[in-house]
């Protein structure tokens, strides 16, 4: 009770500036931690939706060479997966996902982009010219 009082006898000598500055960062810290925490509750959303389209690609899963997931952006709010497969073409993958409702875009010859509207889910086909390697990116977003 002691600290409160001192607190509350050092803020009522305040001038409003500093208290609206208090008040501001204070918001800012609230604000912050609530987005952490819907995050924090959505993951496992977006973890599932992301485990449906990689299922759909189990049938060539002989071909994958390494995998990764990974969260980004501001608080994790957004969940990759990054899948490497050789020995197979761009098409194939490409049909292989192309059961759902996707629209595509060809940025190059080696470098399409779909996007799945319903379960807003960015999809990133990629041939390394390199390796020859199939790069796929599942990335769901809020």
């Amino acid at each position: 009770m002691k600290v409160w009082s001192g607190v509350k006898s050092i803020l009522n000598r305040a001038p409003f500036t500093v208290k609206f500055y208090i008040g501001f960062i204070l918001f800012g810290f609230f604000l912050m931690g609530f987005v952490s925490l819907h995050a924090y509750i959505k993951r496992p959303e977006q973890i599932q939706k992301l485990t449906v389209y990689e299922q759909k690609l189990v049938g060539i899963s002989a071909y994958k060479v390494s995998e990764e997931h990974f969260a980004t952006g501001r608080n994790g709010q957004i969940y990759i997966f990054k899948n490497t497969y050789e020995g197979i073409t761009l098409e194939t993958v490409k049909d292989i996902l192309s059961e759902e409702h996707i629209t595509w875009r060809e940025v190059k010859k080696r470098h399409l982009i779909g996007y799945d509207l319903d379960d807003k889910i960015e999809i990133e086909i990629i041939r390394d010219i390199n390796t020859k390697a199939i790069i796929v990116i599942l990335e769901k977003d809020r």
